[in-house]
């Protein structure tokens, strides 16, 4: 007979899991990889960087600028209005190396 369990209570076991925490770390150091590909492409000044961050069994890929303007990472990653009224389109450069851009609008690819 199985073993019947919440939704909640499987993803708990199934999280930690060792060969899915590392799969999941494996997974944010590819994306690091790409992101970082992505961002040195683009780079030509300022101190942003891609950093991975690991949880207990959740890793994190990161935009950060803590050298540099107050949000830059997200005007970086999702654009910005210039105070003249410029747009610059964002690099998405953490949401294209996840492989997320197919959910992004067609302007933001």
């Amino acid at each position: 007979m199985g073993v019947v369990m919440s939704q909640a209570r499987m993803n708990k076991l199934i999280s930690n899991l060792p060969g899915v925490v590392k799969a999941v770390a494996d997974t944010a150091g590819d994306v690091a990889d790409r992101a970082k590909a992505k961002l040195a492409a683009h780079r030509h000044q300022g101190h942003a960087e891609v950093t991975v961050t690991h949880g207990d069994v959740d890793s994190f890929v990161n935009l950060v600028d803590t050298k540099g303007k107050q949000k830059a990472a997200a005007a970086i990653e999702f654009g910005h209005v210039s105070k003249d009224g410029k747009l610059t389109p964002g690099l998405y450069i953490i949401t294209g190396a996840a492989g997320l851009a197919e959910k992004l609008p067609k302007k933001a690819r």
